[in-house]
């Protein structure tokens, strides 16, 4: 049997209290590149059987499994299991070439392995597409649908500026655009040359991602890499995917993804030339309601009606300066940091654009918001 030394991938699976999903999570696992992948689970705070069944299924699937047990402090959580993770793939396996993770909630489809490979061998990173597990799907029945739709379209557009304008985004458009834990994949080289995940409590995936793209690593959002995830409403990170499942379903309007800047920040950074790279993160306090969207779908379609969204186009418009914008950084750490004198800029940019000249269009709906 080969052994981890010899192996160059490592799967990286953070788990805290996850008895019931962790056999589904490592089945999915079984028969793909066996020879050279290492499992490496990660247990956070565990006091169920997690470990005991990893182990249990990783011995009838012949997968090469590693079991870390760890208590971590109670601003950790995740993120810190990741790094962990990575950490412990790059001082124990010799030939690691390739990093990836996915979370213990969820099932990786049976060429998970091998796309995320065939896309590695011209990008940098890869970053999957998140599905909502199929048997569980229908506890969206009693959504509405039409705020769904809303958020789809929106993002669309704000994915659309940020290919035509952030710094080494041009691929992003007509992607899913997604950067979640759940499918994210990674060579060694460019992991160490970002340092790794951030240890903070939630999005330490959008902000790797962020740190891939700001210092000139390639990223691909592949719609063919794919992983399906849990729908439960009891998570284990706050801000993670069952929070926004759960704002989604439980009532009339809700804050949308929080990686969907305000449409007038957008205009203004376009203008100024000043726009990070994606996915931006929106400050609790500028994330917008899903009800009031239309106003800024139609700030964006009239935008991009106005020479096709080149900043030569717009820049007139701008009768204020840049110097005060809190502008989106492109490192590791970047978010919106608006001051009083931001949102009066935008307010001035938003007055100036035409009227809309363009009807709403279509657009798949947004369930899970990440």
């Amino acid at each position: 049997m080969t052994t981890s030394h010899e192996k160059d991938i490592a799967v990286i699976i953070p788990a805290r209290d996850e008895e019931d999903r962790i056999a589904a999570c490592l089945t999915a696992m079984a028969g793909q590149y066996t020879a050279r992948v290492t499992v490496i689970v990660v247990l956070n705070n565990t006091t169920d059987l997690t470990g005991d069944i990893a182990r249990n299924i990783a011995g009838r699937n012949d997968l090469d499994l590693i079991v870390l047990s760890h208590i971590l402090a109670k601003d950790q959580g995740v993120e810190t299991a990741r790094r962990i993770g990575c950490n412990h793939a790059l001082q124990g396996m010799p030939l690691l070439r390739y990093l990836l993770t996915t979370d213990a909630d969820c099932m990786v489809a049976p060429d998970w392995i091998a796309r995320n490979l065939a896309h590695l061998r011209t990008v940098d990173a890869v970053c999957g597409k998140v599905d909502l597990i199929t048997g569980e799907a229908d506890i969206f029945d009693g959504m509405a649908r039409h705020l769904a739709t809303l958020e789809g379209i929106y993002r669309k557009l704000v994915q659309d500026i940020y290919a035509r304008h952030a710094p080494g985004c041009g691929d992003l458009a007509g992607t899913h655009g997604e950067a979640a834990g759940a499918s994210l994949a990674f060579s060694r080289l460019a992991y160490l040359a970002v340092g790794g995940f951030d240890p903070v409590i939630c999005g330490e995936d959008r902000r790797i991602v962020r740190a891939f793209r700001g210092s000139g690593h390639s990223v691909r959002h592949a719609s063919n890499v794919t992983v399906q995830a849990s729908c439960r409403l009891t998570g284990r990170a706050a801000g993670g995917m069952s929070d926004a499942l759960k704002a989604r379903i439980g009532g009339t309007d809700y804050k949308i993804d929080d990686c969907l800047p305000p449409a007038e920040w957008l205009v203004l950074q376009v203008g100024c030339q000043t726009l990070g790279p994606w996915p931006p993160q929106v400050p609790a306090q500028y994330r917008l309601n899903v009800r009031d969207l239309p106003r800024h779908i139609a700030i964006l379609e009239n935008f991009r009606n106005l020479g096709g969204l080149t900043p030569a186009s717009i820049a007139p418009v701008d009768t204020e300066p840049c110097s005060h914008t809190g502008m989106l950084q492109p490192d590791r750490a970047s978010a919106i940091v608006l001051a009083d004198s931001d949102l009066q800029a935008c307010r001035i940019r938003a007055n100036s654009v035409p009227a809309t000249t363009q009807t709403i269009g279509s657009a798949e709906p947004t369930a899970i918001g990440a």
